[in-house]
């Protein structure tokens, strides 16, 4: 047996998920998926092959958190750990040695790392390389970097280098396949929100080898086209960068009844993602058309967005104005459930406010997510755990009663999370009705329902 046979059969025996790894990925998943996420769609993962070297390729909207989901979606495929390759200034003490064991290797990037960095992906890439080889699982965001918005970065050719490495070193024999994939967020800060993850069609690297050893360039082209091809369908791609803000406002606003006349369901993410997709469509090819009045929606979209920010209010009570009764009879069960509400933020005021102390340092927004996640999985949960298992045990006596109290925890920080959001929106809807009654809010009826009309309009056309 040669040394890289014997070098890739003790790779391969590293890579097998233990129990102290599944027993982590499972209370990771726990948190992520039960606390942080409210429901994780994952749709086509029967788009998976079964076997085989696999690299999955896929946009890249909320920083670690994207890996993380997709580690989640594909489990141990073929009975071994899931790598991920993600941006290399996540990995710092103390949490570096801890992201490697869990699959994670570091890129380097231009753009954020500096050029002279840029050396240290030759182990990286060589190292996810081989690990294709020996039949192993890949993830690989192209975009290099994270988005803020929904729409398909551009795209670096990295992990096509990684890909033909693999099929060179197998004498272009053996099969691998590179899976588009994208995620999908309901909202990217917010906590029990909903996400998505959609796999595409598997594209069969073999066929473009010959072509690949003549023209390396063309044949990566090639591939880069179809992969980019299949992610910008599934997901939201937003292209039009320098109306942005006005599309999001209209998807979030005239698009919810929008879905449901589309005979979708705005509360079942995928269904609201095509009523996205469509409505942006709708609108950008009336635009590139020439209507004039598209301009116009998105100028008005643009103005009531700014000032239902200003005044704090919800669109939505533009069409279903809250009444004083409804408002009276929330205030009521607020003040009533308001101990329960105590009993379940105080034990969680460590897990809730930290991570948002040391987000008050870190400036790109996107991270914040992550920082939640991290910090929780390693520091948040274990230490409130522990704080309460020792406080109930020596109040009460009883050990028993200390872990009834750590397992309705999550229950508590649910309803605690709930009871705010409901907090804050009553208090919206006491805005909205004492802004209404001094006749505050006129123009933006007035321009608001202008703006419905135009696109009524377009959209009938």
């Amino acid at each position: 047996m040669t040394e890289t046979s014997k070098q890739a059969k003790k790779n391969v025996r590293k890579d097998r998920p233990g129990v102290g790894y599944k027993s982590f990925k499972a209370y990771v998943r726990f948190i992520f998926s039960g606390l942080y996420n409210r429901k994780t769609y994952v749709v086509d993962r029967a788009n998976i092959p079964e076997e085989g070297p696999l690299m999955i390729v896929s946009n890249h909207q909320n920083s670690l958190n994207d890996a993380l989901a997709l580690v989640m979606a594909v489990g141990e495929r073929g009975g071994k750990k899931v790598r991920a390759i993600t941006r290399a200034d996540a990995f710092k003490p103390p949490v570096a040695k801890l992201f490697r064991w869990i699959g994670l290797m570091p890129a380097f990037r231009l753009q954020y790392d500096g050029a002279e960095t840029l050396s240290n992906n030759t182990h990286s890439f060589s190292e996810a390389s081989e690990e294709i080889l020996n039949d192993g699982t890949v993830i690989i965001y192209p975009e290099a970097g994270h988005q803020d918005k929904h729409w398909l970065g551009t795209f670096t050719y990295g992990y096509l280098k990684i890909l033909f490495d693999a099929a060179e070193a197998s004498h272009f024999e053996k099969e691998i396949y590179l899976l588009p994939s994208c995620n999908h967020y309901e909202d990217y800060l917010g906590v029990q929100t909903d996400m998505m993850i959609r796999f595409g069609k598997p594209i069969d690297l073999s066929p473009f080898y010959e072509l690949y050893q003549t023209k390396p360039r063309t044949a990566q082209r090639q591939i880069n086209a179809l992969v980019r091809e299949q992610i910008s369908d599934m997901m939201l791609d937003i292209t039009d960068l320098d109306n942005y803000e006005s599309i999001d406002f209209l998807r979030n606003t005239y698009g919810i009844d929008y879905a449901r006349r589309k005979g979708l369901d705005p509360d079942k993410l995928p269904e609201k993602l095509a009523a996205d997709k469509l409505l942006f469509k709708e609108l950008n090819d009336k635009k590139e058309a020439g209507e004039k009045a598209v301009e116009n929606v998105y100028c008005d979209a643009f103005w009531l967005n700014r000032q239902i920010r200003k005044w704090k209010i919800d669109d939505s009570f533009f069409d279903k104005k809250p009444s004083v009764g409804k408002i009276l009879l929330k205030a009521v069960l607020l003040l009533a459930l308001f101990p329960l509400f105590i009993l379940g933020a105080i034990p969680n005021l460590f897990v809730v406010f930290t991570p948002e102390l040391i987000n008050k340092k870190i400036k790109d927004f996107m991270f914040h997510g992550t920082i939640r996640v991290i910090f929780n999985v390693l520091v948040g949960v274990p230490v409130t755990c522990l704080v309460l298992l020792i406080s109930v045990w020596t109040i009460s006596g009883s050990f028993l009663l200390a872990l009834i109290s750590i397992a309705i925890l999550p229950i508590l920080f649910i309803f605690a999370h709930y009871y705010t959001k409901a907090l804050v929106k009553c208090m919206k809807e006491i805005r909205f009705r004492i802004l209404s009654a001094k006749g505050e809010l006129s123009e933006l009826v007035t321009v608001r329902q202008r703006m419905y009309e135009t696109i009524h309009k377009l959209l009938q056309q």
